[in-house]
Formats: C-alpha cells, structure tokens, sequence
C-alpha cells in the first residue's frame, strides 16, 4: 500500500520523532512518504531511512513565532504590524499548501499527526483509509477535548500515545464510526547497554526546560536533597527558555559544584551518562506519554516522577521499577529520592525491573503491532 503520513515539519520534538519513527517501521512493506508542511532544517532532526520519500510543501516559509513575540516584547510598532502580517501570510500558505495536497493525494492510508491536520484530511481526502491519534494531554480541558473529537469526524482510526488517552476518548469518538485502538509508542534499542553499578549518588533528568516540564522545581528538590545527601549530584540534559532562571537558582542555593547543565545532547550522550546515575527524575507539571522514563529505564534506571506527569503512570509502577509522587510535594520527592539512595540493593532490585518494563515498549513488538493493523487495513481495502 502507499502511506502518506502527514506533519508540521521535521525538527526536534515528542510528534516528530514519533513520524518519523512510524514512517520507518512501515517502510519496511510499504511505500512510505512523509508531507511535512515546513522545513525547518535542512535534514530531519531524527533518521529516517532513505526508504521514505519527504516532500516539503513550504521550503521558504517557516513559522515566525519567535519573532512575532519578540516584537510584542520590544513594543516596536512596525516590527508588530510586519511580523504579524508574515504571521498571517504563513497561516493562509501552511492551509492551502495542505489542501492542495491533499486533494492530489492518491495513498491508500493517510497518518494524520495534529487536530490541524485532522481537520484538512476529513474534508479532502476522499478515498484513503483516516488514522490519526493524539500526543497531547487534555488537562481535563472542556474545549480542547471537543476540538480532538469533532476533528476525528470522518476518521477510520484513532490511535493515541498512551492508554489513558486511548481509554478515554474511545466511547466518544465511536458515536462517529471512528475505531480506538492502542499500540504502544516504543523507545530506540540502547546502542550499548551497561548495567548501572549505583555507586554514585548521581541523578540525572532530561528534557526541555521549560515551565510545563517544571525544571525550576526539579533544582527545588535537589536543594532539599542536597542538604540529606551532600555526596548527590544532578545532571540536566536539555535546553531551553528555563536554563536561565535554573543556573541563577543553582548559583543562589550554593549548588554550582553539584548541579551539571549539560545542555542539549545527542541521544547516544545521554545513554552514555545515564549507566553512571543511580535515578532518573521527572518533575514534569504535565505529560502526555514520558519517553524519556522509558529510555532511562531501557538502562536499567529506576524514575521517580511526580502523578501529575499523566502518561508516567503508564509506565511507572510505584515500588517496582520508581514511584509516582503525589500533589507535587517537592519534600515527598526529595525523601523518596534520598531514601533510595541509601538503598543499594533496592535499586539493584528496581533495575531489573525496569529493564523488563523498557522490554514491553521495544521497536520489534511496536514494529509488529503496526504491520498487523496495515495488514487489517489492506485486507479491508481489497474486500
């Protein structure tokens, strides 16, 4: 069958390294092409096997975002009226461009990505069998949730990141005809597993540092950790609007000789650093899925995260392979935290753990989950 899947563009990001993910399992049997609406930079930010066709719709257009804020920011009026007009300007060319599209697109099955595109392939594509899903978490929002189902109208299938989400929208959407089903996302192999020793009291969080990924609490927590644990130390792998406020607040607490900002770092960095940590810590406000738990638990690391991280309790099972924390209590967490450090043989025990949790995410068996629907959708086609 032919597959086209449809993104925003091809940069770094959660949807992004899940297309282009899924555009490489189903290339291995089918004709794949990836229409990605900007380009943002010259190659995608994840591999994609040369297999896969990428077509670019707006390759001089971007998204101007930034600049439009920063506009606002100086309050310089002409740089407002013109970033707002190229704002404007990108919109009505990000629509169109898909349109167009979509009304010569001859695929079998088209893979939507965003409730932006849902909307655009429930009007104009006639004939290919619909899939789409959800990356975001509704926050018990009343108006986003409405806009995730009225855009499924007209879809075959609705294929969400985590089983909460999956369990969630499936009685509404299915007033509509559209089919809920759950295939896990999965994480890359670990190109080199090393069983962690736990000799250090090295933890280690990973992401962007932004508010809703609540890294300014995260060196909360090690402050308190710190003052029970003076051998702890913490590594932060990731950029981001945060670092900033996060290096004053290390620098204000007396942490500089204990706190690493490793900045943003290619994925085989980070498998290489985290055999030498003893925990993997999340303080994320809200979080549709929780990749990064997963590929530290692919290292036989155990997570603590706090409940309001949504997609973690999908993957953390408290007092197994790392806790959930309740309320957002930064005590509770640096307690737990500390507690387990102390606890060489708990972690040894929670690592195994965690070893088989990354095993029931693996590339293979999502891999296979995928075919076998393509293979449903195929037979479905030729009835």
């Amino acid at each position: 069958m032919k597959i086209s899947i449809y993104a925003l563009h091809l940069s770094f990001g959660g949807v992004e390294k899940y297309v282009a993910t899924l555009a490489n399992m189903l290339c291995e049997k089918h004709d794949v092409e990836i229409v990605s609406t900007y380009k943002i930079d010259k190659e995608p930010a994840f591999p994609i096997n040369p297999k896969v066709r990428i077509t670019y719709l707006l390759e001089d257009l971007k998204p101007n975002k930034a600049e439009l804020k920063n506009a606002l920011r100086s309050k310089n009026i002409l740089s407002v009226i013109r970033e707002g007009f190229n704002a404007v300007r990108v919109l009505h060319a990000r629509k169109s461009s898909n349109v167009k599209s979509l009304k010569s697109c001859k695929s079998d099955v088209i893979i939507s990505t965003r409730v932006f595109h849902n909307r655009l392939i429930g009007k104009y594509a006639k004939d290919a069998t619909k899939i789409t899903g959800e990356h975001n978490h509704h926050n018990s929002n009343a108006k986003y949730i409405n806009e995730v189902i009225e855009s499924c109208k007209g879809f075959d299938y609705f294929i969400p990141i985590s089983k909460e989400l999956c369990d969630y929208y499936k009685e509404p959407l299915s007033k509509y005809g559209v089919s809920t089903e759950y295939i896990k996302f999965c994480i890359d192999k670990n190109p080199n597993p090393v069983e962690p020793e736990f000799s250090s009291s090295d933890i280690i969080s990973v992401g962007r540092l932004s508010p809703e990924k609540g890294m300014c609490d995260l060196i909360e927590v090690f402050r308190l950790v710190s003052r029970k644990n003076p051998s702890a130390r913490l590594h932060v792998v990731g950029d981001g609007d945060d670092r900033e406020k996060m290096e004053t607040m290390i620098s204000e607490y007396g942490l500089t000789d204990k706190v690493t900002m490793h900045g943003y770092r290619e994925k085989s960095y980070i498998y290489s650093l985290l055999p030498s940590t003893s925990l993997y810590v999340m303080t994320s406000r809200t979080e549709s899925f929780g990749l990064v738990l997963l590929e530290a638990m692919s290292c036989g690391i155990p997570c603590l995260a706090f409940s309001s991280a949504q997609g973690a309790h999908e993957i953390i099972e408290n007092g197994v392979n790392g806790y959930l924390i309740e309320n957002r209590d930064n005590k509770a967490l640096a307690d737990k935290i500390c507690e387990l450090l102390y606890d060489k043989d708990r972690l040894h025990s929670m690592s195994r753990s965690s070893l088989e949790t990354a095993e029931e995410f693996s590339y293979e068996k999502t891999k296979a989950s995928w075919l076998s629907l393509m293979e449903k959708i195929e037979k479905n086609r030729q009835a």
